[in-house]
């Protein structure tokens, strides 16, 4: 498979007013394949989002190089950063506020499809959303008529509209009850069998980043300190920060709401009860 994202040394700094910078992200890397997913997984506030929206250029990095498919686009300015917008885009966490209220559903996605010339923008937005499994009748509607997991395929759709290579998912099934979310993972699952589209997965769920990823990053106050496959890190966690996040995803009391059961039954079947990798 060809490699299409190289993430090298990115670091992000902000102002902190009386301290000088808060670095955010400190010397994060990866490469991702066509067809592949990593995910990156941490509590909050760890850097986590900060690395989705620099990847996607919402955020200029301080340093460090961004390369889609060879092109460094980190400090790239926005004349020249446009035409590649399309080619790697955001499913954002918030399904509600992500969406302009004010268009109907064709017309959200159609909006890529306009920016990219074509002329029959309403047939190839009901195959759009024919794709991610919502009624020709959802063409009309506006986002305030959807539930939100309609709204969050709606936003898979507008997405890939701009035919991406590389989809970074910001914590994109948070805000959606567990069977909601369950089919929202499918869905994904399914578009990128058929398309090879690229994932960069962002969640606190370790649950949600076994589905769907080939690898992982855990994070630690912007710091990278562990990698590999997915499984092989839940399973058997060389670090103790990965362990206590492994464990705090599977002790009742440290639970807000329900979290997949199928990360249980991975690790039952891979046991490290011995806290020992």
């Amino acid at each position: 498979m060809s490699e299409v994202l190289r993430v090298e040394d990115l670091v992000v700094e902000f102002p902190a007013p009386g301290r000088g910078k808060f670095r955010a992200v400190s010397g994060v890397g990866f490469s991702l394949d066509a067809g592949r997913t990593v995910g990156i997984v941490g509590e909050s506030g760890c850097g986590k989002s900060t690395i989705a929206r620099s990847i996607v250029r919402l955020q200029r990095p301080t340093s460090g190089r961004i390369l889609l498919d060879g092109t460094d686009i980190s400090q790239l300015s926005e004349r020249r950063l446009r035409p590649l917008r399309a080619r790697v885009q955001m499913i954002f966490q918030d399904p509600y506020g992500s969406l302009d209220p004010r268009l109907t559903a064709a017309e959200i996605v159609g909006e890529p499809l306009k920016l990219r010339g074509v002329r029959d923008r309403r047939r190839q937005a009901r195959e759009l959303l024919d794709r991610v499994e919502l009624p020709e009748s959802a063409l009309d509607r506006r986002p305030a008529e959807f539930s939100g997991g309609q709204r969050q395929r709606i936003g898979i759709a507008r997405a890939l509209a701009c035919r991406p290579d590389v989809l970074v998912c910001d914590e994109a099934t948070s805000a959606l009850d567990v069977s909601v979310q369950a089919q929202v993972l499918a869905l994904l699952k399914d578009i990128q069998a058929e398309t090879g589209v690229a994932y960069v997965v962002i969640s606190h769920n370790l649950g949600v980043v076994h589905e769907l990823s080939d690898d992982v990053l855990v994070l630690r106050r912007g710091e990278v300190v562990e990698r590999g496959p997915v499984r092989e890190v839940l399973a058997h966690p060389a670090s103790d920060y990965t362990r206590a996040l492994r464990d705090a995803a599977l002790d009742p009391t440290a639970m807000s709401g329900r979290k997949p059961r199928h990360l249980l039954t991975a690790i039952s079947a891979n046991p490290d009860t011995g806290g020992k990798p």
